[in-house]
């Protein structure tokens, strides 16, 4: 498992999918600025509850025990990245597609 702690690499865009639909859909998007902090934008009210959810209650960090909040900017754009064993979504790293 990649340690979002150490990473180099800090995410401007995350994209989370719901693959509970074919093909897999696109329902929010995170991303981060220097000057903004972590944005979250929902696109699919039906599929966005585990976005907001990530997004009120932080995402876990098992390592260390606690939730990494959007208010932690880099670490928790890394720390979406983590491998989760979910079925029904997937986070990408889009950052190369930022607008």
């Amino acid at each position: 498992m990649t340690d979002p702690r150490t990473s180099e690499h800090t995410p401007t865009q995350v994209a989370l999918y719901t693959n509970a639909t074919d093909p897999p859909r696109r329902v929010a998007v995170y991303r981060f600025t220097e000057s903004s902090g972590v944005t979250m934008e929902l696109l699919d009210p039906e599929w966005s509850k585990v976005a907001k959810q990530y997004y009120e209650r932080g995402v876990d960090l098992p390592k260390e025990r606690r939730m990494v909040l959007p208010s932690e900017g880099p670490l928790y754009m890394r720390a979406l990245l983590q491998p989760f064993r979910t079925t029904y979504y997937t986070l990408r790293d889009e950052s190369d597609q930022s607008v």
